[in-house]
């Protein structure tokens, strides 16, 4: 860790002593800075907010996705839509090259609107100072649809705080109505979180710069997972792992504590992980995992992340856990006090996998309820690509599409 800080140190120093050379940060250099940036930040580093109807989200690569929340704000405040729960997602990366994409899913509950011709649905902008067409949506399966890449700037550049967007059949029936109040202050906040502001890549802060070449990679390496093989029920914890669970969790219930090889051969593993059913709290299921060394010490297992948001939780100790030992991934889903203005507890659900060494964070998600929304909606607010063991004898299937946020 501290050779880290080390050398992020020495990299921003380097860039800085550059632009005093010439006086000025140019682009290459700001993108550089925030690359940089992103890559010495720490692995919770996010962002999620509300603006308007929206909420905003980036992530830990930069990755940064709006929802439109306006449907669920009329819900919150106890004035629904007739038309049901439907909403949009703009979603841009942070390659400099990278276009933006809009998806628009429609939770319409008027049957007789979704009819078999699925492309029959037009995007209309309402309340432009000036006309804009309207834009016919390709059908991607299910409820999701998305505009043309090509159309994407054009209707983002018709939307400000005065416009609705209306989805449309080509015979004009109104399928949703879906208010965008805030979309400027969303659309700059991704382009200050990207480092496009005043460059012609810009949603909103346009400017006469050209877009840099792509910064440096600053996406964690994937994340390959080893699977977990069980132990016979005849091997039993270590004194001290027992002492640890019992201190925690009391005496064992219905369901015992389970041993999984974690390195080693077959004959004599160097390290076990030990699964037990814990105590409930607030009636969620708690699972604590402890792993014992091959001279029966025994720690509770440190599951990166987990941390920052709930200083009151034991270290090893999973709220509402799903343990896969096949592919040697772990996800909790952890459930925190009412934020200030919302009606539900935030929600973050985390997925970790076992490399061989330890457990490392995958994936972190986080309900709209955290920024102050009720939503079914999670916000990736972390991400690393995930490469896990193929499970034998089952057979591959065709993943259905979904929106990227």
């Amino acid at each position: 860790m501290i050779g880290r800080m080390v050398a992020c140190a020495f990299g921003v120093l380097v860039l800085l002593r550059r632009a005093e050379a010439r006086h000025h940060l140019d682009i290459r250099l700001r993108m550089s800075l925030v690359a940089l940036s992103i890559a010495c930040a720490p692995a919770s580093a996010f962002t999620l907010k509300e603006i308007g109807e929206w909420v905003v989200s980036c992530d830990n690569g930069a990755t940064c996705s709006l929802v439109n929340a306006s449907q669920l704000t009329q819900l919150r405040v106890a004035q629904p839509s007739p038309f049901g729960m439907s909403r949009i997602c703009i979603q841009r990366r942070a390659e400099p090259d990278a276009r933006p994409q809009v998806f628009v899913t429609l939770r319409t509950l008027r049957a007789n609107l979704m009819t078999a011709t699925q492309d029959d649905r037009l995007l209309r902008i309402v309340g432009a100072a000036m006309p804009v067409p309207d834009v016919a949506m390709r059908f991607r399966g299910s409820d999701h649809w998305q505009v043309p890449v090509p159309m994407v700037d054009a209707l983002l550049g018709g939307l400000n705080d005065d416009t609705q967007l209306h989805v449309v059949t080509r015979a004009g029936a109104v399928v949703e109505r879906l208010s965008v109040q805030g979309i400027g202050e969303a659309l700059s906040m991704i382009d200050r979180a990207q480092a496009r502001s005043g460059t012609v890549s810009a949603l909103r802060e346009k400017g006469s710069e050209a877009s840099a070449s792509p910064p440096p990679t600053v996406a964690p390496q994937a994340l390959v997972t080893a699977p977990l093989p069980k132990l016979p029920a005849t091997i039993a914890p270590s004194p001290e792992a027992l002492r640890l669970r019992r201190a925690l969790c009391g005496s064992p219930g219905l369901d015992p504590t389970v041993g999984y090889r974690l390195l080693g051969d077959r004959q004599r593993p160097d390290r076990i992980l030990w699964v037990t059913p814990c105590n409930s709290q607030q009636g969620l299921p708690r699972t604590y995992f402890v792993i014992e060394d091959d001279d029966g010490s025994a720690r509770p297992v440190e599951f990166p992340g987990a941390q920052p948001e709930r200083p009151s939780g034991q270290a090893g100790l999973l709220t509402l856990p799903e343990f896969d030992a096949e592919t040697g991934r772990v996800r909790e889903l952890w459930r925190e006090p009412v934020p200030p203005g919302a009606d539900t507890p935030c929600l973050i659900q985390r997925l970790w996998g076992w490399t061989g060494r330890s457990f490392e964070l995958a994936e972190e998600r986080r309900s709209l309820s955290c920024a102050g929304t009720i939503s079914g909606h999670w916000a990736r607010t972390y991400s690393r690509q995930l490469i896990m063991p193929a499970r034998e004898g089952v057979p591959a299937t065709a993943a259905s599409f979904h929106p990227p946020c």
